[in-house]
């Protein structure tokens, strides 16, 4: 686990382990992080960039965050990724194509600034995920 994340686990960010790693072991290494919860945490769409190299990641929950679309962007490369948590975030109708490109069978956009029409668009592009509003 790089230094950004260990800074993010200070604040609060709460990640989760394939297996049960020692919690004593200095480093984790990122391919056994498959879920984080930054669940109101103070965090920014900067500090999602420390996400990048966490191909394994499965699960994100943004809950009550900060985080745009900027964030979305940043993890829209993340090609496990299959849940996300974006309920009370400022994430915009402009994610909505990104979004349905993640391929994602679960999504949470209650309380974020998705139109009625961007909620459609979800539908129509994840067809198959359950999505909350």
């Amino acid at each position: 686990m790089d230094d950004a994340l260990i800074e993010l686990t200070e604040r609060g960010v709460r990640f989760s382990f394939v297996g049960d790693p020692f919690r004593g072991r200095p480093r984790i290494p990122n391919d056994d992080i498959v879920e984080i919860d930054f669940s109101r945490a103070e965090i920014t769409d900067g500090d999602v960039a420390a996400l990048r190299p966490l191909r394994n990641l499965e699960g994100i929950s943004f809950w009550k965050t900060g985080v745009s679309d900027r964030a979305i962007e940043l993890i829209s490369e993340l090609r496990q990724l299959t849940r996300l948590n974006l309920c009370g975030t400022r994430v915009t109708d402009a994610s909505v194509s990104t979004l349905i490109a993640m391929e994602l069978n679960y999504i949470d956009v209650a309380d974020t600034e998705l139109s009625e029409e961007g909620v459609e668009r979800l539908r129509t592009g994840l067809s198959s995920a359950e999505i909350l509003v």
